[in-house]
């Protein structure tokens, strides 16, 4: 089966959720206001994670990705409380630290987040359970990478425990990271010209989904994404040989919003056992994906009549500093997206306080 690669890219982030603010506004579609929702381009992707500073780590030792200095203490500091954020993961009483690991020239941003003080638990991740989401590399040189990930004592998923050829030339290989999730590492047949000159030439990400229908339906309805290259159940020796899944059939579909570079890829697995993930969002193994929503309000009343549940506080759009508007959104999957938006005024920056 033919494995949809394509050129992806999010929205900086800047290592913190509120830092998308200057970006977002500045890049705010006209007409915003209006009685229709749309989501309009994507943002930071986050693993949850038990040690923020070990998957910094993991990122910038294995892949050369650069991440924000250690301070002389030896570990990054935790944030400060902030009501408003916690109210809108719904994790009241919690700590949290969150900072990104990036690529020059990617938009993408691979944002690890802690949440600690709160009761959680962490998710044994298999690849073909709906929820699963597998971190997609696309490298210059496999050959180099893997032997990074080996050396540095990473396991390798794929059978034999070496890259396999695709369909369309790709090659391809899956591996654990340090905090046990899934990564897919891609050489594609040809290099853009255009291409960063890291070894890191593009990130993306791959979603399990339970049923690739209703996923593409709620995209497409929902939240405005293009849909395409829908695909039919196939058994093929060389996906199996990749996944380790050796009766598994797949089927898949991409999927981008409206001003976005990122394709998100959707996969559903059968014939081989399936648990569907179910997460918190301050699980070890949860994901969410940043959506910048225009007119917030009618996105998150679309996904609640679409059957989807809205994890914020209240079950709607709360004020997060500075100014803006957000809701945590369970996607069929139980992929977590944060929808935002930029507001006028609604949630000024508060000052942290001091003991």
């Amino acid at each position: 089966m033919l494995r949809l690669n394509s050129r992806v890219g999010t929205l900086v982030a800047a290592g913190a959720l509120w830092a998308l603010a200057g970006v977002l506004t500045n890049g705010q579609a006209p007409g915003a206001s209006g009685p229709k929702g749309v989501v309009l381009d994507t943002g930071a992707l986050t693993p949850f994670v038990e040690n923020m500073d070990r998957s910094l780590a993991f990122y910038h030792d294995v892949f050369d990705m650069e991440v924000p200095p250690l301070p002389d203490s030896g570990a990054r500091p935790y944030n400060n409380p902030n009501p408003r954020l916690f109210a809108f993961f719904d994790i009241p009483g919690a700590k949290e630290r969150h900072q990104s690991a990036r690529v020059k020239g990617i938009r993408t941003g691979i944002e690890p987040m802690e949440i600690q003080q709160v009761e959680h638990k962490t998710i044994a991740l298999r690849l073909q359970d709906p929820g699963n989401v597998t971190l997609v590399l696309v490298v210059r040189d496999l050959n180099a990478t893997l032997a990074r990930v080996t050396k540095a004592g990473y396991p390798v998923v794929t059978a034999g425990g070496a890259p396999v050829a695709l369909n369309d030339g790709t090659r391809a290989v899956i591996v654990r990271d340090v905090d046990n999730r899934f990564i897919e590492l891609r050489q594609p047949a040809s290099i853009p010209a255009a291409a960063p000159a890291h070894n890191v030439i593009d990130i993306t990400a791959m979603v399990t989904v339970a049923d690739l229908a209703r996923t593409t339906q709620v995209y497409r309805d929902v939240f405005g994404f293009t849909v395409e290259g829908e695909t039919p159940f196939r058994a093929e020796k060389v996906e199996r040989a990749l996944t380790g899944l050796a009766t598994a059939e797949e089927r898949h579909a991409r999927g981008k919003a409206r001003d976005s570079q990122l394709w998100l890829e959707f996969v559903e697995f059968r014939g081989v056992d399936r648990t569907p993930l179910k997460m918190k969002i301050q699980d070890r193994g949860a994901t969410r994906l940043q959506l910048r929503a225009q007119n917030i309000d009618a996105v998150v009343d679309a996904a609640r009549h679409a059957g989807l549940a809205i994890a914020t506080q209240g079950g709607k759009a709360t004020p997060i500093p500075p100014n803006f508007k957000g809701a945590l959104v369970v996607d069929p999957n139980n992929f977590f997206v944060s929808l935002f938006e930029p507001c006028d005024g609604c949630a000024p920056r508060v000052a942290p306080t001091t003991n």
